[in-house]
């Protein structure tokens, strides 16, 4: 039988209470007038029905006292937006789905989280014959909240620009299996906005009573199973083990899963990861490229544990060590011995200057389960495998050297750093990224290390690059504005910043000016704001 409180029209409700022959029937012997009549007087019914019932499910969502935002905006393409102060994607995730479960719990709707096999969304489970009553406390709670709602499954998304608070964006609702929620969000500067690809789906599941347990079923496959008995009892879980994008140390309550999903998942990451920075250059630029690197780190990858800071030179006043943020003097080449450092972790990124996060990452994007790294190749030529790396590569392990690696962050371990100590291979000569005149080819270091790595089976290259710009690259000013404008690039790599031609051509300006709009929102180890950029020299 037809859910009696789901949202129908008229038409269907008519259909549903008035058999097919009686229709029949009426249609050649009671007047149209009359048939119009009573269905008019039905939609009124239904109407002033379905009024009452959402202005109830509003007054609990308001006696609920949700959290809200700063205040709105309106978004680029016409939405509204909701402003909050330290915005980042983690933050904007965690608050969706402390929206979406606290109005199901005002409601009295049972719940639970579902592994699913998108980590960009926090997924929900409720019953089938629930859906009426989700409709309206979601609505309710988009109207107090502003936000929008799509049908995923079946796929319809023609609702997207459309207020959820409003009846016709729940025009698909009835025969969706799968809904989603998102709020569009920003920073105070609205340089940053989250919400596209974010959100949180709602599967609405059946109940199986074919066996004598009776099961719940899923609408769509998921990461573990896609029946669970109907009774499994629930359990708590961290929603860094729903997502592998999210902060293993978030602030806010776990959520609600059942205990036939506490499964961990196949590419979840369950060792810390430090990241390593190189701090080389005391000059403006250079404090912009760090801060640009620990703002990256914040945003893009909140399940980093500990930073450390290679200094090989002074370092800026407004960084402060902490339990989070470590500071080791070094002298220049010390990046070969960074197994050496004091408490890293087994595993770490290396950001050198001007490498950057530009996207959400998870743990797995870098490393393998069970410990190894997963650097990016890179571009090769004639000219590459000619470099002095690739020689004291093959000097290390035997084998040449078939591709190049990748610019960005780099994906380390200590057992491969000491794999190549025990080769007794001397380090070769690095270069300084950012006196370069032209963009570079495979660092040395990344060369040979990754290369020792793979042949040892530490390493297992993947094929995703990095964006890699030189500060004095013609048509700067537009490449960067594509960034800015698509932010889809997972890493990126700037070089040159301290060129004499890209300081006198407004290069390095142009750089900065950038990394300020790609990363407005401050991170957790600045204890000032940024200064004016100072006249580069």
């Amino acid at each position: 039988m037809a859910d009696q409180t789901s949202l129908s029209s008229a038409a269907h409700v008519y259909q549903r209470l008035v058999p097919q022959p009686v229709r029949s029937v009426a249609k050649t012997t009671v007047p149209g007038r009359v048939r119009r009549k009573v269905k008019r007087s039905l939609a009124q019914t239904l109407s002033r029905r379905e009024a009452r019932l959402h202005r109830r499910a509003l007054r609990r969502v308001r006696k609920a006292e949700l959290g809200g935002s700063e205040r709105r905006t309106t978004a680029p393409d016409g939405r509204v937006g909701h402003v909050h102060t330290g915005l980042t994607f983690d933050l904007a995730r965690r608050l969706d789905h402390e929206l979406v479960t606290q109005a199901l719990d005002a409601a009295d709707i049972p719940w639970f989280a579902v592994p699913a096999l998108d980590d960009r969304r926090i997924v929900l489970a409720v019953e089938q014959r629930d859906k009426g009553a989700v409709r309206r406390a979601l609505r309710a709670l988009l109207e107090e909240h502003t936000g929008y709602v799509v049908s995923v499954s079946p796929a319809n998304s023609d609702t997207q620009n459309t207020p959820g608070s409003h009846v016709k964006a729940w025009k698909h609702f009835g025969k969706a299996r799968v809904i989603r929620l998102n709020w569009l969000r920003t920073d105070p500067t609205e340089n940053l906005w989250t919400g596209e690809d974010q959100g949180v789906e709602i599967e609405f599941w059946t109940v199986n009573t074919d066996l004598p347990q009776e099961r719940l079923i899923g609408p769509r496959p998921n990461r573990v199973q896609r029946s669970v008995p109907r009774d499994a009892p629930g359990i708590e879980i961290g929603l860094d083990r729903l997502s592998g994008y999210c902060d293993i140390d978030g602030d806010m309550e776990p959520t609600i899963t059942l205990e036939d999903f506490d499964i961990p998942r196949l590419e979840e990451i369950t060792f810390p990861v430090d990241a390593v920075l190189l701090w080389q250059h005391a000059t403006p630029w250079g404090e912009e490229l760090l801060r640009a690197a620990l703002r990256s780190l914040h945003q893009y990858a909140p399940w980093i544990d500990v930073v450390h800071v290679l200094a090989q030179a002074p370092v800026p006043p407004w960084l402060s060590p902490d339990a989070r943020l470590s500071i080791v003097p070094a002298a220049p080449g010390a990046e070969w011995f960074l197994h050496q450092l004091p408490d890293i972790a087994d595993n770490f990124l290396l950001l050198r200057p001007g490498a950057l996060l530009g996207r959400p990452v998870r743990p797995f994007d870098y490393f393998t389960p069970h410990g190894g790294t997963r650097p990016r190749r890179g571009r090769w030529s004639a000219e590459e495998s000619f470099a002095p790396w690739t020689h004291a590569a093959y000097s290390a392990t035997g084998r040449v050297v078939a591709h190049g690696y990748a610019e960005g962050p780099q994906p380390y371990s200590c057992a491969a750093l000491s794999r190549f100590t025990g080769t007794g291979t001397s380090p070769v000569q690095v270069f300084d990224g950012q006196g370069v005149t032209a963009v570079p080819g495979t660092h040395p270091m990344d060369g040979l290390i990754h290369h020792v790595g793979h042949m040892a089976g530490l390493a297992d290259p993947s094929g995703e690059a990095s964006v890699t710009l030189h500060a004095a690259l013609p048509g700067l000013n537009q490449h960067l504005e594509r960034l800015l404008v698509r932010r889809d690039t997972q890493q990126m790599q700037f070089y040159g910043l301290g060129d004499r031609r890209a300081q006198s051509q407004g290069g390095t300006k142009a750089v900065i000016r950038f990394l300020r709009r790609y990363y407005p929102v401050p991170s957790v180890f600045e204890v000032e704001g940024p200064k004016e950029l100072d006249k580069q020299s």
